[in-house]
Formats: C-alpha cells, structure tokens, sequence
C-alpha cells in the first residue's frame, strides 16, 4: 500500500508499508520524515489520553524511541515506557491498562538495518487494513491535531506492569503441574525483546534456564528469523546440555521455536499445533469451538483438531487478519505457522511466544512424556518456503500460470493465490514484510512435496 506522490518519501523501495507495519531501513527507508508523519498521524487519531511504547533491542531503537515519546508528550499524552519487551507484552499492557494505543518499534525478523513501527489500537489489538489507510489519509493532508502540551503528561516506567502480563499467561496454564517437572528450559533470545521477559516467565514457572543470546546489546548473533538454519548452533548447544526443551525467539518475541534435545531446531510450523493440544489438555471444548490459521499455515493443526472433532478455518496472512477471523468465528485458539501462537483469553490476544512457552511446558507436564514423545505424536510436517525477488506487476500473470498448471485444485484468492487438495497446497502471495513473492508448498509425503515444487519451480522460471 503506497502514499501518494505528494509524500515521495513514503515511495522509497527501502520502506514496506503494509497491515504489518511501517518498516524500513535505517535511514533511507524510516527516514526522519517518514518516522516524524508516521507518528504526528498515529498520535493524532489516538482517542485517549494514554499510549504504551516498546521496543526490541535494535541499535536504532532508543533512538526512535525518544522521538516516539517526544512526539507523543507533544501531542498532550501520557506515555507508558516499558523498555526492552515483547511485542506481546506492548499488547498486553494496553489491553490492560486502558490505554488508548500502543507502538512496538521492532522490524520482527528483519535483519538488524531494519525497523519499524507496528501500530496497537485499543484492547491491545494491531491497527487493520481500514486503520491503516485512515492513518496513511492523514499523512496525505498533513492533517495532524497540533502540539498541545498539556499539564500531567509524563512518561510512566512501565516495568512494573509486565508482570501482570506475565501474570495472564501463567493463568491459562497449570503452574503447579509445570513446577512439580522442575524441567531444565534451553532458551535462545537473539539477543533480543524477550532476553528479559521470557527468562522471567521460565523462572515463575519453577525452571532452571539454560540461556543462549540473552543480551540485548543491539547485535543479533545469527540470522533473526528463528530458521532451523539460523539455529544451527543452538541445535548443537542443546544435544549437548542436559535440557528437556529449547525454545527460540524472533527479535520481537513474537515468534517461537521448540529445539528438542535430540533433534535440535525442530519445524515452526509445529509449535502451534503443540500450543493447541495444551488448549485440549486443560480445558472443556464448548460447543462450536474452532481454531483459526492462516492461508500458509501446516494442515498438521487440522489434524489436531480434526481429533477432536472441531472445524479450522483459515485468514488471510498476517496476525491481524487472524485476529479478525479468531473473533469473527468465536475460535478457542490460532495462529500463524510461522511460530505464532494466539490464545485469545490473553490479553496480548496476538502472536505470544510467552503463551507458546507456557502452553508446551503444560503440555509436557500434564502429558507426563518428554519432548521427543509429545512432538513424535505429530504427523511429519513436508513443508517448503520459497522467497522470489520479482516485480509486483507480475504476479497477476503468475498467478495465471498456476491457476493453468494446477486446474484440478481448489483455488482462495483472497491473499495473493492459494491452490490446494486433500493432500497438497501452495501458497503465492507478496511478502507483508519484505520486497519479495513468497511460494509456500506441503504435501502428506516428502515425494509428493519434491513433485509439487518441482511443477512450481518451473512455473517461476518461464515467468
């Protein structure tokens, strides 16, 4: 979604605009301007008096942390400073203390020349698509509300309130069950937003912690998506300690990883399905429960609850659009393959790499059984994901190639083209977070995977 010409610096192809975020490099991308417009616009259509700022551990952060709250005491608000946390947590605290807004300065898994804002509006919920472009109307007008100093604004450190963050999840788990465990917990951070928060929620849940890049010094010491590539170290860290699991993180701690103590990184796709089976394990399923995924998500958490007997539905990628259809379909669970787990009775009601945590350790306890059982219990994940540099102008004719080439499939348009069977899908669509097309794959069999890519791979190079 682009500016108008009016704001060239909005065009700039170092800056991603979308329902995930305004996210650029620093400092051609998230130049001054578009951090200075961005905000002016954000504060302006805040409807209270109250806004919750985090971020991750970025160089660029504190930096565009002090212009977030300047900006923002400007603007006549109050301003909740939390520091160094999970997305999920900035969530959280809006959700419960009223705020009117929030903003997360974090560019996710980007890598560390990144960042971005990633706008929260009331309830702790991220701004929509129909938020976006209200706010993006405003920048086009300079439509701002003026600079209105007024008395009892302040900056409140906000430290204090990411207990009660804290405090949600572990009300959804049975903390006693997990305590009695006394599980030994790997835990890589990236050096990033949950080098705090997640080591204290592992501590409250009676665990010894094994940490890995739990500093936030502004380095991430491998690639910040929690990739079982990036991972390769942390694999071998964890076969060689005395562990039960290992956990890894994004840089917003919104994304989460389970490392085995056998196997190592194991796939992202299924830390939601073993975050759901917790769900299963401690609650009664009221009558038309559902979970939500999205479009690009494992079919493995159909599985589970196809054991259970209840529907999955499916939102366009992106926490948000999940969100929307959790809420819309009443669903008791969802989330995003890519690690993200939401469990809509916690306030952050968004992907929480706290939430996943708990959840897998509640598994495990109720369980009874070590991590290499519980995960073994789960049908192998034949998955690819494939990024494509290529022009957005030509994925219409893309997408025609494919809806050709896979006829036989049943076809969702609504987030770029998903075509799939009882067996198979694929998944193109443009990144909300990078300049690239993403192609997903998964098939019941690793065969069946290598024959659905190869028809693909060939697609995308006649294209």
């Amino acid at each position: 979604m682009a500016l108008n010409p009016q704001k060239p610096v909005f065009q700039h192809p170092d800056l991603m605009v979308s329902v995930s975020g305004i996210r650029g490099i620093i400092p051609t991308g998230l130049s001054p301007d578009v951090i200075f417009h961005s905000l002016m616009a954000f504060g302006s259509r805040l409807k209270g008096n109250t806004v919750v700022i985090g971020r991750d551990s970025r160089p660029s952060g504190a930096y565009i942390e002090n212009i977030a709250i300047g900006i923002m005491l400007a603007m006549g608000k109050k301003v909740i400073r939390l520091g160094i946390v999970p997305t999920p947590t900035v969530k959280a605290v809006v959700a419960q203390s009223g705020a009117a807004g929030g903003i997360m300065i974090s560019a996710s898994h980007n890598p560390v020349i990144w960042n971005a804002f990633k706008f929260i509006g009331p309830g702790g919920f991220f701004t929509n698509a129909q938020d976006l472009e209200g706010l993006l109307d405003l920048v086009r007008k300079e439509d701002y509300k003026p600079f209105q100093f007024k008395p009892n604004t302040d900056v409140e450190d906000g430290t204090d309130r990411i207990q009660a963050h804290i405090d949600s999840v572990l009300a959804r788990v049975n903390v006693s069950a997990i305590k009695r465990k006394k599980f030994t917990v790997f835990l890589d951070a990236v050096n990033g937003g949950g080098s705090f928060v997640l080591p204290e929620l592992l501590s409250r849940l009676g665990c010894k912690v094994i940490l890995q890049h739990c500093t936030p010094d502004g380095t991430f010491p491998r690639p910040p998506e929690p990739t079982p590539d990036a991972l390769k170290q942390s694999s071998r860290l964890i076969k060689k300690s005395k562990a039960d699991i290992g956990f890894a993180l994004d840089p917003d701690a919104d994304r989460l990883v389970v490392l085995s103590p056998k196997k190592g990184a194991i796939s992202e796709e299924l830390t939601l399905p073993l975050s759901f089976m917790s769900y299963l394990a401690s609650n009664s399923i009221p009558k038309k429960a559902s979970i939500t995924v999205n479009l690009s998500t494992s079919f493995v958490n159909d599985w589970v609850a196809d054991s259970v007997g209840i529907p999955t539905y499916r939102s366009k990628v992106g926490e948000a659009n999940v969100v929307a259809e959790m809420i819309h379909r009443k669903s008791v669970f969802g989330g995003e393959g890519n690690g993200g787990v939401i469990d809509p009775a916690i306030p952050s009601f968004g992907r929480d790499s706290l939430s996943g945590v708990a959840h897998i350790l509640n598994l495990l306890a109720l369980k009874g059984e070590d991590a290499e059982t519980v995960i073994g219990s789960l049908p192998a994940v034949h998955m690819r994901k494939i990024a494509y540099k290529i022009a957005g102008q030509k994925t219409e004719q893309i997408y025609s190639k494919f809806r050709s080439a896979f006829s036989e499939y049943k076809e969702d348009s609504r987030d770029g083209l998903r075509l799939a069977n009882q067996d198979s899908w694929i998944h193109i669509r443009p990144s909300n977070t990078e300049p690239i097309l993403r192609l997903i794959g998964e098939a019941r069999t690793k065969k069946d995977l290598e024959s659905l890519l190869n028809k693909a791979g060939k697609i995308m190079e006649n294209s």
